[in-house]
């Protein structure tokens, strides 16, 4: 019974973490007036859940909250992260100790498959966030070319670069167009063109996002063709695309070798020599 209570409150501990960590923060500008306005209720700033991220250094915690921005998770901070990967690793260790118990085997190999179930359930987190990082980069590769066809086009129709900017987010999906969506914002509340993309090539960091963001800046500083700029761009972003393409094309017959191996070549064999064994033992 003791064991069924524990396992009982390692299980509604690693839920309680969970459900804190599902919290949506609040964005900076709200941070900003509470602590103006004197308030520390909010869970970010009340201590509970920023002591989570003790749990990392400023290098990790850096470059983790990078790779929140990344994936989109732009309420999700690094001590909710944190508490994501300890409220993990306790249901791990939880999965680790109910199956000890229901086998009555609560020795030392069952210890190390605890920690085992613990260490997996604590990477989950991190597991899903770098998933999230690469489905978004994928759905923003995917959809840029499109993007830059539709602003090329509105220019040449003779809207401005804003205006053909709302057309564009009012028709592009996905998470480029939340990241367009939130430059727009930020145009809006009085921050610079230039700064609003720069910040969003900052928070995506993908490679064509990066270069659109320097070809349009620089094409607006030295008065260029801007609808000539943007077909280029995507002309050369389709092309890069098209190149990837091929190269991962080209390695499929290479990744093709172990399955072929562990699994066509012994068919064949048994077609082949199945026969003449049978034969044999038949004699």
């Amino acid at each position: 019974m003791m064991m069924i209570y524990l396992i009982a409150v390692m299980f509604a501990t690693s839920a309680f973490l969970f459900a804190m960590s599902l919290i949506p923060g609040k964005s900076a500008v709200t941070q900003r007036l509470e602590e103006m306005e004197g308030l520390k209720f909010s869970p970010e700033t009340g201590g509970r859940a920023a002591a989570f991220e003790k749990l990392f250094n400023d290098e990790q915690r850096t470059r983790l909250q990078q790779q929140l921005f990344e994936a989109g998770w732009y309420t999700v901070s690094p001590a909710k992260m944190g508490l994501r990967i300890v409220s993990g690793f306790v249901f791990g260790a939880t999965v680790g100790l109910a199956l000890g118990t229901y086998l009555h085997r609560l020795d030392v190999l069952f210890v190390l498959l605890m920690l085992v179930f613990g260490v997996c359930g604590g990477y989950a987190p991190y597991y899903a966030l770098k998933a999230a990082v690469q489905k978004r980069k994928v759905e923003i590769h995917r959809a840029l070319p499109d993007l830059l066809d539709m602003l090329a086009t509105t220019v040449q129709a003779g809207l401005a670069f804003n205006a053909a900017l709302g057309y564009a987010t009012e028709v592009a999906r996905g998470a480029l167009g939340e990241e367009m969506r939130a430059v727009l914002s930020e145009i809006r509340l009085g921050r610079a063109r230039a700064d609003a993309l720069r910040s969003m090539a900052d928070r995506v960091r993908v490679q064509e996002v990066s270069t659109t963001v320097t070809a349009v800046v620089q094409a607006e500083r030295l008065g260029s063709n801007l609808a000539s700029v943007l077909e280029e761009l995507a002309e050369d972003v389709r092309n890069k695309r098209m190149i990837r393409a091929e190269e991962i094309a080209s390695l499929m017959p290479v990744k093709m070798v172990i399955p072929m191996a562990l699994f066509m070549l012994p068919a064949l064999f048994v077609m082949i020599f199945g026969g003449v064994v049978a034969e044999y033992l038949a004699r």
